[in-house]
Order: structure tokens, then sequence, then C-alpha cells
């Protein structure tokens, strides 16, 4: 795996919990390829910047409307400069 900027790192935790049920901290951390440590360190941005929440009695993240904006825009410019995924 090529090495990620911190945008990469946001849209692939966004992508991770973008469903209607969220998800939880080890599906999150499967998904994004990161360790716990890693994960912990970015969900704390996240959080503060509103782009995710978390929900105390499902024990689960959900995307907010922002973080569905930010996610949005991330794959607009990645179509606009013709990043392919899968490189």
């Amino acid at each position: 795996m090529k090495y990620r900027s911190r945008t990469d790192i946001f849209a692939s935790i966004l992508e991770s919990v973008n469903n209607m049920d969220g998800a939880g901290i080890t599906t999150i951390m499967y998904k994004s390829f990161l360790s716990h440590y890693q994960l912990k360190k970015y969900m704390a941005i996240m959080l503060k910047n509103d782009l995710i929440r978390f929900e105390e009695e499902r024990r689960i993240y959900k995307i907010t409307d922002k973080g569905v904006r930010f996610l949005q825009l991330f794959i607009h410019m990645n179509e606009l400069v013709g990043v392919n995924k899968d490189q």
C-alpha cells in the first residue's frame, strides 16, 4: 500500500462509516487499514471537526452531513485530477 495523506485517511474512515448502520471501531480499523492507535488519533480529529459522531447507546460511529460533504468533495477532486483509486 502506498503512503497516504491525512486527507486520504480521513476519506477512508468516512467511507467505512458511510452507511445507514454506522460502524464500530474494529470495523473501521480493518476497512481503513489502520492500527488502533492511529485510528484513535484520526477519530479524535474527526469528532472535533464534526465529520463523524459517536452514538453512545449503540457504541457506533456515524458520518455527519459535513462528513458526507467532505467525502463527496474528496471523490470529486480525485476525479478531476484523474487519480485512480486502485493505483
